[in-house]
């Protein structure tokens, strides 16, 4: 019970998450020259949303959305549990992997549809999107995942992290997979220049602009922890996770804030690209390299 409420369940999850969003937003603004919010900004909008009116339009399903702001929230916490943060995992077994990208699958299906059935115009726009965008990232970015189990013989993100503690990162042996794996995170995410779904100068919020209070509450943690687990699954599959011994989790959270600043980097970088492009860059470069860089560490294990 502790691991699931405390660490590194929902309580530590939540501290990260709010932390991994000022961060962000500080990274991002600095990149601009801003000075970017103060350190308590995300926890004190995230009570505001808490206390707005909670409306839908009158068509919505009011049910419906409530209960898919829910399954995204528990489908994130849930993942955390699988994934070694500091330590062994809680709950780790042969083929926690596939059960992390699975549960790292059902969020954008749960907005997807939580924007579906919100009943607005804006919403409706923004589940298409995100539905064409999830199809077009999600086979890179599995087979990104699937190059350092192969590498390590193992689909247990705690062996795959305990491998490289004996040998070179994997990072250093697939820097193709690294690559494709973080582009297709940040089009996982919705960030720039991938946020599609949520362009606020073409759909006004996407999927969320229907809601508010505490279920855009929910969606919006559920997407702050996203991130979070997303850059901690990327930091032990490919740049050795903690190392173990006592200062495992100093050293994993400095790998993940590397990740981080890689994205905070993107995003100040580029502009925001069609959906089309979007789609020819996930297929057309992304699938080819990821697959190129999986027959060669099938070769590798050959010879």
């Amino acid at each position: 019970m502790v691991n699931i409420l405390v660490f590194p369940g929902f309580l530590f999850l939540f501290v990260c998450a709010m932390f991994f969003q000022w961060a962000d937003r500080k990274l991002y603004a600095r990149l601009q020259s801003r000075v970017g919010p103060p350190w308590y900004q995300p926890f004190a909008d995230f009570v505001k949303l808490l206390a707005k009116e909670d409306v839908l339009p009158e068509a919505a399903d009011e049910r419906m959305c409530a209960a898919l702001s829910l399954v995204t929230f528990a489908a994130v916490a849930t993942a955390i549990l699988y994934i070694p943060v500091g330590r062994a995992a809680s709950y780790a077994f042969e083929g926690d992997l596939i059960v992390v990208a699975f549960l790292l699958w059902v969020p954008i299906l749960a907005l997807s549809l939580a924007g579906w059935l919100s009943a607005g115009p804006f919403g409706l726009v923004g589940s298409m999107r995100a539905l064409t965008q999830l199809f077009a990232y999600e086979v890179p970015f599995l087979m990104a995942l699937c190059g350092p189990a192969l590498l390590a013989s193992s689909w247990s993100i705690s062996e795959i992290a305990a491998f490289q503690t004996g040998h070179i990162w994997t990072a250093a042996l697939q820097p193709i997979g690294l690559l494709v794996a973080l582009t297709s995170l940040v089009s996982k995410l919705e960030r720039v220049p991938f946020d599609i779904p949520e362009a606020e100068t073409e759909i006004v919020a996407g999927v969320l602009t229907e809601f508010s209070g505490r279920k855009l509450a929910l969606f919006r943690l559920a997407q702050d922890m996203e991130m979070v687990v997303c850059c901690v699954l990327l930091v032990n599959l490919y740049i050795g996770g903690g190392g173990g011994g006592f200062s495992s989790l100093f050293l994993l959270g400095l790998k993940t804030m590397l990740v981080l600043f890689a994205l905070s980097c993107i995003r100040a970088l580029f502009a925001r690209l069609r959906l089309d492009q979007m789609v020819r860059l996930s297929w057309g470069v992304l699938a080819p390299l990821s697959l190129a860089q999986l027959m060669m560490v099938v070769w590798m294990g050959v010879f």
